[in-house]
């Protein structure tokens, strides 16, 4: 697709956010009403980061540890797999989201119906027969033999995420900022040979088997963890780091419930900044203003809540990065919800409060 780096960017200023400190504040103690959540390795997308690692579609963010090398020693002999071959022509999104299309017992393939905003990316027949050739690949590496290997290891990763989650507890204050249900139970679905933080907001037409999960895939990423020996994948994020990920990522997945009776509005919204100038991913401009209000109404939604539980000045920084991205819509409509929203959410609620919104982003003068 055309102009890739613009969407790149907007990752970028995620990932810049949660990498600022090593040693945030404590978090506030965590509640008895923690909403419910899963954790696991979802066999189907660490398959497909499988072959796009050796397909080289992103790499891992460090040269060398302990999981890699367990993949180059079961996998490094099909790099030249037609599966492999097949997803070299995927560009910049690595496409995981699709392995929820896969049995995760035997990896049969469930034909997607659709692939939602991933065939505006590249071609739906493409992406059919990538996964396809990832069942072939499964079979012929033996993946399910290296995913009952690996099961230890997973099992004490899934375990040191979970342990963070209940000690830090991000998700009570975002569902307290909803003051809404938005239908889904949280899935973080780790990656240790992932790179990208993100929201699967394509369930619904991928895998409507499992549309009642909400998995934001969440990788190995030493910048998350607290300073130590990066030769060994761990998961024990620290508390801003936790926080500012589930927040913005888990809010990816409630805003895309709550706004399918707004979607229209959002599409056809008029504000632009430069930040939305580079963000022209599809050949509908109005997918890419949805998209782009989808990543600055997120980073929002995190910036509030980072004010509350951190201090004006972590939410201060966050802002002054976005800017510098050229993401001058972040101050005024974290002001917004600050301001307008939040002191009345439990009355109105996130999802009927999107209108408003709307209205106040469009009142807004770009740059």
């Amino acid at each position: 697709m055309r102009n890739v780096p613009g969407l790149l960017l907007v990752v970028l200023v995620l990932l810049v956010a949660c990498a600022r400190h090593a040693t945030p504040a404590p978090a506030a103690a965590p509640q008895a009403s923690t909403p419910a959540y899963e954790v696991d390795v979802h066999p189907g997308t660490e398959l497909l980061h499988v072959i796009n690692y050796l397909a080289r579609v992103y790499g891992p963010p460090v040269r060398d540890y302990d999981y890699r090398r367990d993949v180059d020693a079961w996998f490094g002999h099909l790099r030249e797999h037609p599966a492999v071959v097949h997803a070299r022509a995927l560009p910049f999104n690595d496409f995981v989201d699709l392995g929820w299309a896969l049995d995760p017992v035997d990896f049969t393939l469930t034909r997607p119906q659709g692939f939602g905003h991933l065939g505006g990316l590249h071609p739906p027949e493409h992406l059919h027969r990538y996964l396809e050739l990832a069942v072939d690949f499964a079979r012929d590496s033996d993946f399910a033999g290296f995913y009952a290997a690996q099961r230890p290891n997973y099992t004490r990763w899934i375990e040191q995420f979970r342990s963070r989650v209940d000690a830090v507890d991000p998700l009570t204050p975002l569902h307290d900022f909803y003051a809404a249900d938005y239908g889904k139970t949280p899935y973080f679905s780790l990656s240790p040979l992932g790179v990208v933080l993100k929201a699967n907001v394509v369930m619904d037409t991928v895998a409507p088997a499992h549309a009642h999960l909400g998995p934001v895939l969440v990788p190995f990423d030493p910048r998350f963890i607290a300073p130590g020996d990066t030769d060994r994948v761990r998961f024990d994020y620290t508390d801003l780091q936790l926080d500012n990920a589930i927040w913005h990522e888990v809010t990816h997945i409630a805003l895309e419930a709550f706004a399918a009776p707004h979607r229209d509005a959002l599409m056809d919204v008029r504000y632009a900044d430069a930040l939305r100038a580079q963000i022209n991913n599809f050949e509908d401009p109005r997918l890419n203003t949805y998209f782009y209000l989808h990543e600055v109404i997120a980073d929002a939604v995190a910036i509030a809540l980072k004010a509350e539980r951190y201090g004006e000045a972590e939410a201060e920084a966050h802002l002054a990065q976005n800017e510098d991205f050229g993401g001058a819509l972040y101050r005024p409509l974290t002001t917004h919800l600050r301001e307008d929203y939040m002191p009345n959410r439990a009355q109105t609620g996130f999802d009927a409060h999107i209108p408003a919104m709307v209205r106040f982003i469009e009142a807004q003068t770009p740059p």
